[in-house]
């Protein structure tokens, strides 16, 4: 048995594990104990550290001190490792100047890439600006919608390079509430309108624009301005027009 074991393990085909300090052993998948053909232990060691931190990545910092490998050590055994292509490095959206490892064919995390709001790790503005813009004008044109569909016509529209999650999407729809652009629609205006419940439905905001009283004084387009005077058959006293524009509300009243 042991002849087999330390066989299987100089071919790389067995991992040592200790699980509740007892040494346990893992076996291989062959294809995977091709990538470590000629490595040695301490390149082993830190791709299994590394392999362990999954999609979030490595500190440099932290493969040290799991693996107890010195500094100049882990440098060589880190570019061993990435010209073989079995580890990248990335850089997180938190800490642009720290490099993370993980393994080459992982997809990082989204804490690390910022999601689909960081392009290049830089806050991508101009595409959040779009995308408001375009769900506004999706919004005003179905009148009442839900964040199904608007997330359906989201990924057919191709606005977005990445695909949104729902709750990507939330986040969007829920700044556009509290920037005034949309509102949220309640469940018993939805049943009436026989819209889908059981989701959040979304409208456009009605704009509030303040009356312009210079522009809407009666006198100014008055076409018997010259006939009007106080006392006369035509006079402000018992002007229509004039009666409605001082019973105008005030700004503040309808803001």
């Amino acid at each position: 048995m042991v002849p087999i074991i330390n066989d299987l393990l100089s071919s790389n085909r067995l991992q040592l594990l200790m699980q509740d300090g007892v040494v346990v052993y893992k076996l291989i998948h062959e294809e995977k104990a091709a990538k470590f053909e000629g490595l040695g232990p301490e390149q082993i060691l830190v791709y299994q550290a590394i392999e362990k931190a999954g999609n979030k990545g490595a500190w440099t910092r932290d493969i040290k001190t799991s693996t107890n490998i010195p500094q100049q050590m882990l440098t060589k055994t880190l570019k061993a490792l990435e010209q073989r292509n079995l580890i990248k490095t990335v850089r997180s959206v938190s800490s642009k100047s720290k490099k993370l490892y993980m393994l080459a064919d992982l997809v990082p995390a989204k804490e690390i890439t910022g999601g689909p709001w960081y392009t290049d790790q830089e806050f991508d503005s101009e595409f959040i600006e779009e995308l408001c813009k375009f769900i506004v004008q999706f919004v005003r044109a179905q009148g009442i919608v839900g964040l199904g569909s608007i997330g359906e016509r989201v990924r057919i529209s191709g606005i977005s390079k990445v695909e949104l999650s729902l709750d990507e999407l939330e986040l969007v729809l829920q700044t556009l509430v509290y920037d005034g652009h949309l509102e949220e629609v309640q469940t018993a205006v939805v049943m009436l309108t026989g819209q889908a419940s059981g989701q959040a439905m979304y409208k456009v905001s009605r704009s509030v624009n303040p009356p312009n009283y210079f522009t809407e004084f009666p006198c100014g387009s008055c076409p018997v301005i010259e006939r009007c005077c106080d006392g006369g058959i035509i006079s402000p006293r018992t002007c229509e027009y004039m009666k409605h524009w001082l019973e105008m509300p005030d700004v503040e009243d309808i803001a």
